[in-house]
């Protein structure tokens, strides 16, 4: 607990002195908390209160060209040690001149922009990350350089972007190779000027490089290949239904030329009903929602009997913008007969300021 008050307390110390220098610096938080009953036949009503998650985030702008963000996540790692503190993005934007407000480079610790934009298509990463990060096809977060482009004024329109990276990430950081990583990254929005629907998205991803393995005399590190295409979509009705896709598929290369390579899928589809589409203004329903995600996922295609499949769907309330809550129930079923499904109850909530 110690380690979290003194980040909390530089974090805060550094927003405050950074506004100083700088024309705009903020410190923003989330919190993810919860409350889990594992409902499995095995479990014999297993329950506890936890913590999933705490983001820390300063921004600062330095100038019209240029700014700055930092996030730290705590969370637990280890049962006996507590909550650690990791660094989660840290990196440095600028603007050039040239770019006219559309074009910014970026250097550091930085997203991999697929998964951040499709858990804002999902809207529940409190709950879940997206299906492609929870199923470790690619990091979150990595080392490297991005050059990013807004398509429309302030992005309206969408986004294009390359992306240069170590191929690590957030939790390790250390490059055993000299290999680098690229993605391409594009975001549409083909129905801005809809009313009606101008919350609809498409985005496609395309990253392709190797996995973090040391070269050595038997194998060169560039066998050990990595790629992965994906294609999410969101289709949004007013403030009454959206309904979503997230397709992920990857090929890893197992560093030797007489084995084959590994296809994994991981693939997603969700959907949200909003009561306040049929609630009068005021409504106390206004504010619940009902959801359901279902998760596909296959760690290689070419073995039979070890897909699974994830469901979570509940009822959500949002009452302000700083605040959800999320009463759902959790499962997971194997298509290997002889491993059990797993239930879960839960009681999931988010706070941010």
């Amino acid at each position: 607990m110690k380690k979290i008050f003194v980040i909390v307390f530089m974090l805060a110390t550094f927003a405050v002195s950074a506004n100083c220098l700088a024309s705009e610096t903020t410190l923003h938080g989330r919190l993810y908390t919860h409350w889990v009953l594992d409902n499995s036949d095995s479990a014999d009503g297993e329950n506890s209160f936890g913590l999933s998650r705490a983001y820390l985030t300063v921004k600062s702008k330095l100038s019209d060209e240029s700014s700055v963000h930092i996030t730290t996540d705590i969370r637990s790692v280890s049962n006996y040690d507590g909550y650690s503190i990791i660094l989660k993005y840290g990196y440095f934007d600028w603007k050039p001149k040239f770019g006219n407000g559309n074009f910014k480079i970026r250097l550091g610790l930085q997203p991999t922009l697929y998964f951040g934009q499709m858990n804002k298509m999902w809207g529940r990463r409190y709950l879940l990350n997206s299906t492609g990060a929870l199923n470790n096809f690619l990091t979150t977060s990595d080392l490297g350089s991005s050059f990013i482009y807004s398509i429309g004024e302030k992005g309206k329109r969408g986004t294009v972007a390359l992306q240069i990276l170590n191929g690590t990430s957030y939790t390790d950081v250390e490059e055993l190779n000299n290999q680098k990583d690229f993605s391409g990254f594009i975001q549409f929005m083909p129905f801005v000027n809809n009313e009606t629907m101008k919350k609809s998205k498409i985005q496609i991803q395309y990253y392709t490089g190797t996995q973090n393995e040391p070269d050595s005399l038997f194998v060169d590190a560039s066998d050990f290949k990595k790629q992965l295409l994906s294609v999410g979509a969101l289709l949004a009705y007013k403030e009454t239904i959206d309904f979503g896709g997230d397709l992920n598929f990857a090929t890893t290369g197992p560093g030797n030329a007489t084995d084959a390579d590994i296809k994994g899928s991981a693939i997603s589809i969700f959907a949200t009903l909003y009561f306040k589409g049929f609630s009068d203004e005021g409504s106390a329903l206004a504010n619940l929602n009902i959801f359901g995600r279902l998760d596909m996922f296959d760690p290689d295609r070419d073995i039979n009997n070890n897909s699974e499949n994830l469901f979570i769907g509940g009822l959500e309330y949002n009452p302000t913008e700083g605040f959800k809550a999320s009463l759902n129930i959790k499962t997971t079923s194997f298509e290997n007969s002889s491993v059990g499904s797993k239930s879960f109850i839960g009681v999931n909530t988010l706070f941010k300021f």
